[in-house]
């Protein structure tokens, strides 16, 4: 199965995020995520031993919020992601190295790209023209997620961590 970890975006907030019309084929608001780290092809065996490992790391970890500053496409040539861009604030970034980190025990290769926090709101087949709308828009973090990226494109949530005091 194909997997990824990544912070769920609350209904409300993918309700204002989503609420301009996309300049693109919108995702659907519950597969609204930003993504931690691309795990690919994964069988249960593989994600078995890595589940007490992250829950581990992530419930010793605090809640936080991120920062969402804009709409707009990627900044490459030929962008066709539309997303909400996020601050790369300490708290994201420890977040993300500690489970680069679990990962990496585990054999796990990291990413070879920078990571660039968003939340993907739309793809386009042609590169995307359109404005950008600034935030700030704010995501709380209360929980990490396993999830499986079925053929079927609606996302399932194969494991939640909650973060320490996501009750706050």
């Amino acid at each position: 199965m194909r997997c990824f970890i990544g912070i769920p975006v609350p209904p409300s907030l993918a309700s204002t995020l989503t609420a301009t019309p996309a300049p693109a084929r919108p995702v659907p608001a519950g597969n609204l995520h930003l993504t931690l780290a691309f795990l690919g092809e994964r069988s249960p065996a593989q994600l078995e031993p890595l589940i007490p490992a992250l829950k581990a790391a992530l419930t010793r970890l605090p809640a936080f919020t991120v920062t969402l500053t804009t709409l707009d496409a990627f900044r490459e040539p030929g962008a066709r992601v539309w997303a909400a861009h996020a601050r790369r604030e300490p708290a994201l970034l420890d977040l993300h190295r500690q489970i680069w980190d679990r990962l990496g025990l585990a054999g796990i290769d990291a990413e070879p790209r920078r990571f660039l926090p968003h939340v993907t709101l739309a793809r386009s087949a042609a590169p995307l023209q359109a404005e950008a709308k600034p935030g700030p828009w704010v995501l709380p973090v209360r929980s990490v997620m396993l999830y499986e990226s079925p053929p079927d494109g609606y996302y399932r949530v194969l494991q939640d961590w909650p973060l320490r005091n996501h009750g706050i």
